[in-house]
């Protein structure tokens, strides 16, 4: 006997719900990501779409490690970058509009803004940046980096490490070493806090430069 079309109709949506169609909710082997997709919105566009939940790896592709070097460096600057304008948004945010402005805006010649929308642009690129470093620190990390066989020279691998090392004492605290190294004028720090163990930028250069000067 058939279903009526209300019944149908009814079964269908509660078989999506248990999908997570249309919920904001996804679901991949054992996991549940809740994702606030505000793509849609213009003012919001350092909130992107959901990515997929997995990845289409051609088992063919060979994951060259010479590669991982660069691939660190742009996850180190790039979580420099995240540091600095997290800390730029929470200074930006305290001061008050009437302080600083007759109108609501700032700028001149064509560089104009409303304050309200000059905030809203740091707090973008903050997110827009911190998802960014999320996706590529999780790829640096992911096992297909590490193959049994690693053809990188020990010297590179260390540097590497060094680097990596270097990003996530910054991943840990963003902000935190960002007002360090603006507070200070001196080469940048990073600060690992929760060891109590401070570590400066200075042993890069003192590296590039033993290279230079063997």
């Amino acid at each position: 006997m058939a279903l009526p079309n209300a019944q149908k109709v009814a079964q269908r949506y509660l078989v999506s719900r248990l999908k997570g169609e249309g919920t904001g909710v996804s679901k991949t082997a054992g996991e549940v990501r809740f994702i606030k997709d505000r793509s849609g919105d213009k003012g919001e566009w350092g909130w992107g779409a959901p990515g997929p939940s997995e990845r289409e790896i051609n088992e063919d592709f060979v994951f060259n490690p010479k590669y991982l070097k660069p691939l660190a460096e742009t996850l180190r600057s790039a979580l420099m970058a995240l540091g600095h304008a997290t800390s730029a948004h929470a200074r930006f945010v305290k001061i008050k509009s009437r302080n600083i402005s007759p109108d609501g805006s700032l700028g001149g010649r064509g560089y104009i803004s409303k304050i309200p929308d000059m905030r809203r642009q740091l707090m973008n690129c903050v997110e827009a940046l911190s998802a960014f470093t999320d996706t590529v620190y999780d790829e640096i990390r992911a096992p297909h980096w590490s193959p049994t066989e690693d053809t990188l020279h020990p010297r590179d691998r260390e540097e590497v490490k060094e680097i990596v090392e270097d990003a996530e004492e910054i991943k840990a605290d963003p902000e935190g070493w960002a007002e360090e190294v603006e507070d200070s004028g001196e080469l940048p720090q990073v600060q690992n806090k929760t060891a109590g163990v401070k570590r400066t930028h200075s042993r890069v250069a003192n590296r590039y430069l033993s290279r230079e000067n063997p």
